[in-house]
């Protein structure tokens, strides 16, 4: 019975994010460098953090994508996570398939989800980043912090996907935001 348990969790793992719409013709490229975390749905990672979350992407030889994760605790430690991810269709870059699961050298795709890049910004500025649940999602930007429009931009994607806007929450960012609140608040 664990077995078959194991099996639909991975099947169900590799499932298409037919729920969103990717951005058509993303360039995977363009992910690479790195990113602050303007907003997110808090999960696993983000609840540690208390500012300065960032993520980093970047080429690995085998074709696959280096996600480092990193933000301040409360305590004003780091804390930081590393992930491995590719696209399930190379035909649509814009879905990458992320696992933080690492056991004995292998990185454990079946238990990782599916980043879904739902909008981009002009010049790729900011990207919004969903999966299929709805429970996860993340606005990166190249730079700490967003303007109104962007903002704007951004929940407009979101609100369009289905996702509630008033789920995201921003983290504080040093010299540019000293307290959390939710991105709907930051449009009133």
């Amino acid at each position: 019975m664990r077995w078959v348990s194991v099996a639909m969790l991975a099947l169900a793992s590799i499932a298409p994010a037919a729920a969103l719409t990717p951005v058509v013709d993303f360039e995977i490229s363009r992910y690479y460098g790195t990113w602050y975390d303007v907003a997110s749905i808090p999960r696993f990672f983000q609840n540690k953090c208390a500012r300065d979350v960032q993520a980093e992407y970047a080429a690995e030889e085998s074709g696959a994508i280096v996600v480092r994760n990193r933000c301040t605790r409360a305590d004003g430690g780091v804390e930081m996570s590393e992930g491995r991810g590719r696209p399930p269709d190379p035909n649509i870059p814009a879905v990458l398939k992320v696992t933080f699961v690492n056991q004995l050298g292998i990185w454990w795709y079946p238990f990782g989800r599916n980043q879904v890049v739902i909008a981009a910004g002009p010049d790729y500025g900011w990207l919004v980043i969903g999966d299929q649940t709805f429970r996860y999602g993340r606005i990166l930007a190249r730079q700490p912090t967003l303007s109104k429009d962007s903002l704007r931009a951004v929940t407009a994607a979101l609100i369009a996907e289905g996702y509630d806007g008033c789920a995201f929450v921003l983290k504080p960012q040093a010299g540019v935001r000293e307290q959390e609140s939710r991105l709907c608040d930051e449009l009133r």
